[in-house]
């Protein structure tokens, strides 16, 4: 997976922002938008309104349902507030107060008429609900947090879900996790240190370890597996790889490690044998059959604990989108020893390259200028080729997107020379779907959103500043979704949790694979 260099977090505890409706589906055109707050439909004296993007509902009967009053100051001040909050606000001003607290709003309330509007998601985040967009329904769907979003239908494929430790200083705790819609989490990552697997960030992993017992026991159908190294911490692999006696201690504390910590089995994240990853990775061509060996020993270990007390263990791995990875593994006989493959199917380009390109493309795009086989569908022909079942094959999905600044205008800025990346929230050239959706990126703040039929993902390009952004949207999740279908494959594999907070991706998968 990917390692990130993170800018201060605070600015997620402070920057909420308004609701960004994607184009409206075929059949619903036109049609009226709809409100409900935990499955009851509100009903407004006066059609809720987009305006430049966000969408705006009348107050009252909007804010009675969550249990606040609204007050007014004075001819434009005014005041949401219940026992526990109060929310000052200003019409036409992106300035609100939330217990004395300054807030920045990228959508401000306003008057049509003589009647007050709020835009919809500001309102909700800031009072702690859960909020979603329904497309086929049009509607937008709110819930309390003690009520959720009722699970979706459970399906027969795998719904992996990647949780990183530094979620957690994101103000995304393990207790946001949409237990009842993934069939496993990999938390990420654990390090090693002296050949053993060892805690990754201590001050932050024995707490979520604790919430992802919880989260367990309140979802006993719910798995949650170590993701062991990453991109940062794929350094000691080789050496780990290389002797019976390395692999051994390395297995026995894997082993450790999950009974320890109540895990249900290793997902290993070698970046990558033989060639690639970090310069400073120890790395040899003995790699290539040591991986086998080391995943072997590690299954061994597994399945002698499993006798003993009768649990079962999962043993998965990571795996590259590139065609080095398969050279440089016994892939076939890999997929012999692991439960799954989590297929890393993104990252095909980004700002390490100075021409802008799309980072999940699902198929090849004759007119892409760079690499026909950049794509999903020839990685995953690639393994099936290799000897890979296809039900073991996890496609993964990115919930982040990537982007150039300074993009030549031709094409709508797609396949153009480019000079550096977009400020991101959390980090630059990195944009989580949650961030875009609710920033208004997605045709506003003067982005365009266009759409590549042949590769079957968005863009997003500004014509003023030339930024190129490439991302995932509902409208890409779903051929992606059908796509495993089409090919059998076990699943979608999804990096990562919090980049989707809205869970906007998440559901649009959901109800794709049904």
């Amino acid at each position: 997976m990917t390692s990130r260099t993170f800018k201060s977090v605070l600015i997620l505890l402070f920057v909420i922002v308004g609701f960004a409706i994607i184009s409206t589906p075929s059949g619903h055109a036109g049609s009226e938008i709809k409100v409900t707050y935990n499955n009851s439909q509100i009903v407004f004296a006066s059609k809720p309104v987009t305006l430049n993007g966000t969408t705006y509902v009348e107050t009252r009967p909007f804010i009675q349902p969550i249990g606040l009053q609204v007050g007014w100051v004075n001819k434009t001040k005014f005041r949401l507030s219940n026992t526990n909050l109060t929310i000052d606000m200003e019409v036409n001003i992106a300035t609100a107060y939330v217990n004395g607290r300054k807030t920045t709003l990228a959508a401000a309330p306003t008057k049509i008429g003589s009647t007050l509007f709020l835009p919809v998601r500001p309102i909700a985040a800031l009072t702690n609900h859960n909020l979603i967009w329904i497309a086929a329904a049009n509607t937008i769907a709110i819930t309390s947090k003690a009520a959720q979003i009722p699970a979706l239908p459970s399906v027969s494929y795998k719904v992996i879900a990647y949780y990183p430790s530094w979620a957690t200083y994101q103000d995304f705790d393990v207790s946001n996790i949409a237990a009842p819609n993934i069939t496993h989490v990999n938390y990420a990552f654990a390090n090693i240190k002296d050949g053993k697997v060892v805690l990754g960030d201590p001050w932050t992993d024995k707490s979520n370890f604790r919430q992802l017992q919880t989260l367990k026991k309140a979802n006993p159908k719910l798995k949650a597996l170590i993701s062991v190294g990453g991109w940062t911490w794929s350094g000691q692999f080789s050496d780990i790889s290389l002797s019976q006696y390395s692999r051994t201690k390395f297995a026995d504390s894997a082993v450790q490690f999950i009974r320890d910590y109540d895990f249900d089995g290793v997902d290993l994240d070698w970046e990558y044998p033989v060639s690639g990853g970090l310069t400073s990775n120890h790395a040899r061509p003995a790699d290539k059959h040591n991986f086998t060996l080391l995943l072997r020993t590690i299954r061994d270990k597994l399945d002698a604990v499993q006798l003993k007390n009768g649990k079962t263990y999962s043993l998965t791995i990571a795996a590259g989108s590139f065609p080095a990875y398969v050279t440089n593994t016994e892939i076939d006989q890999v997929a012999d020893i692991v439960d799954w493959i989590n297929l890393m199917t993104y990252d095909y380009h980004g700002d390490w390259e100075d021409v802008s390109n799309h980072n999940a493309p699902l198929y090849a795009d004759p007119n892409d200028p760079v690499n026909a086989k950049s794509n999903i569908n020839s990685t995953v022909n690639l393994y099936l080729k290799a000897g890979v079942p296809s039900n073991k094959l996890v496609l993964g999905i990115p919930f982040y997107g990537r982007s150039w600044t300074n993009c030549g205008a031709a094409n709508q800025g797609q396949y153009q020379t480019c000079n550096g990346v977009a400020d991101g929230v959390i980090a630059d050239g990195i944009h989580e779907y949650g961030n875009l959706e609710n920033q208004g990126w997605i045709n506003g703040k003067g982005y365009v959103r266009y759409w590549n039929d042949n590769s079957k993902v968005p863009w997003l390009y500004n014509k003023s500043t030339g930024t190129f952004v490439s991302y995932e949207d509902p409208e890409s999740i779903a051929y992606k979704a059908q796509y495993i279908k089409s090919k059998g494959l076990g699943g979608a594999m999804l990096w990562e949790l919090s980049q989707d907070f809205n869970q906007t991706l998440l559901n649009k998968l959901l109800d794709s694979l049904k």
